[in-house]
């Protein structure tokens, strides 16, 4: 998993508007419920802890959905709970619904969070899996830049292999509980960790051409 981030230092670049969008915080249980296929119990247990949910709006008809942590977020493919240093922000549980994908709504919402919330926040943070080129597009295109790698050691401690990323965003990630490595990453997470729900039959590197180096008994890919 690549994790990205964004300064308030950072400039935001400009976006082509979109016809008919609105975005705006939502506490609409209901409707986040029915957007998320999420049980209300769960959405209201989001909201209580401090999880902000957006939603985008397109001529009125609910379009896509987004969440911010302020406080603490929970990895489940890393198995892994994030504590949130003060001013920084974890996005996540991001979804287009399929009749309004390809409008760049996805980097419009992120930059409308960091928009809302600069005025309390200085460091957005914010990951995707390596086989979604269509999430990483949009994270690219609202302004995060990448800092490096997420993923399970041999010994299935979370970790992180630096890429470019400052002293201190190094910093901040320690306190996030990653252990700075040196030690390759797996190149698909969806072998290498155990904590996957919903491992795909077949090798998300093999649908890329690629050699899979994760960690996942042989007999077991197909």
């Amino acid at each position: 998993m690549s994790l990205y981030t964004f300064s308030t230092n950072d400039k935001l670049p400009e976006l082509p508007p979109i016809k008919g969008l609105h975005i705006e915080r939502s506490t609409d249980v209901a409707l986040l419920s029915q957007m998320s296929d999420a049980p209300v119990e769960k959405i209201n247990d989001r909201l209580t802890n401090d999880h902000v949910a957006f939603v985008a709006f397109i001529n009125g008809k609910p379009a896509a959905f987004g969440w911010m942590a302020r406080k603490k977020a929970g990895i489940g493919e890393l198995n892994h709970d994030i504590i949130l240093p003060a001013s920084n922000r974890y996005l996540w549980n991001f979804r287009t619904a399929n009749a309004y994908r390809g409008l760049g709504i996805y980097p419009a919402l992120l930059q409308h969070i960091i928009k809302y919330e600069q005025i309390e926040a200085d460091q957005f943070w914010i990951i995707h899996a390596p086989e979604n080129k269509a999430s990483l597009r949009g994270i690219v295109k609202a302004g995060f830049r990448n800092t490096g790698i997420l993923y399970l050691n041999d010994a299935l401690q979370p970790s992180f292999q630096p890429n470019l990323v400052s002293v201190t965003e190094k910093n901040i990630i320690e306190q996030m509980g990653f252990e700075l490595s040196e030690q390759p990453a797996a190149s698909c997470w969806n072998c290498s960790s155990p904590f996957v729900k919903n491992k795909t039959a077949s090798c998300c590197c093999a649908e890329a051409g690629s050699a899979c180096v994760g960690h996942r008994q042989p007999e077991t890919i197909s």
